[in-house]
């Protein structure tokens, strides 16, 4: 998904934010990793978004290639996947707002985090084709079109520091520079771009970065239809 990440570097450039490039978020839970042969402090810390220095801090390590195959590892800050029902991996993020759900009813069929060995940057929500997908906050749609592998996706920018990401619609209802308001149809579930099923991809990204969604939502069992499926996949 590195694409997105790219179109909305460069649109954000145009529209005159902060073009420095962002930092992932290092919040203060661990979780943990055991070292395999062939591992290195390099790999185990970009597959969990984080940096060799921190990695090495959180574990007393001073020499990187100090490893032994068993170890294990603290991850400060992980993106760890999403199990389900589970909020623990995300308890530590404290966001500064609260975003509505994007859709009324639907199951979160995966997480966010590490999955299949590449980042997952946000959530899926599954739900029939044609369900209404909603803005999560109000704001301006900067993107409103198809991406490589997002399919039909539409872009809303909240202020200068969030926007959010709704992927394979089966169709958009706004257009770029217009306006939207908090809960306002944008679109309706669909199976576009590269996915294995009708749902909803859900990102909240925080100056170019991506968060976990689930940490600015209500949570899902405080929220009428919103439930969790029993394993996360895509």
């Amino acid at each position: 998904m590195a694409v997105l990440g790219l179109v909305l570097g460069a649109m954000l450039i145009v529209a005159g934010c902060s073009s420095s490039t962002p930092k992932r978020y290092s919040g203060s839970s661990q979780g943990s990793y055991t070292v395999r042969r062939g591992d290195t402090l390099h790999h185990i810390a970009e597959q969990y978004g984080v940096s060799v220095s921190s990695l090495m801090a959180a574990n007393g390590i001073t020499n990187p290639h100090d490893l032994q195959v068993g170890e294990v590892l603290s991850i400060p800050g992980s993106y760890a996947s999403l199990g389900s029902g589970s909020y623990e991996d995300y308890s530590s993020e404290h966001p500064t707002r609260i975003f509505a759900w994007p859709v009324d009813r639907g199951v979160i069929s995966s997480g966010f985090g590490i999955r299949n060995g590449a980042m997952h940057e946000g959530v899926d929500i599954a739900a029939p084709v044609g369900t209404p997908v909603k803005a999560a906050e109000a704001g301006s749609v900067i993107y409103s079109g198809r991406l490589r592998g997002y399919g039909n996706v539409i872009i809303v920018r909240h202020d200068e520091h969030y926007v959010t990401v709704y992927a394979h619609n089966s169709a958009n209802l706004v257009r770029e520079g217009e306006s939207v308001s908090r809960g306002q149809a944008i679109g309706y579930i669909g199976d576009s771009g590269r996915t294995t099923g009708a749902n909803l991809h859900f990102e909240v990204r925080r100056d170019n970065t991506a968060r976990n969604p689930l940490a600015y939502l209500p949570r899902a069992d405080e929220t009428a239809g919103i439930s969790f499926a029993r394993n996360t996949g895509s």
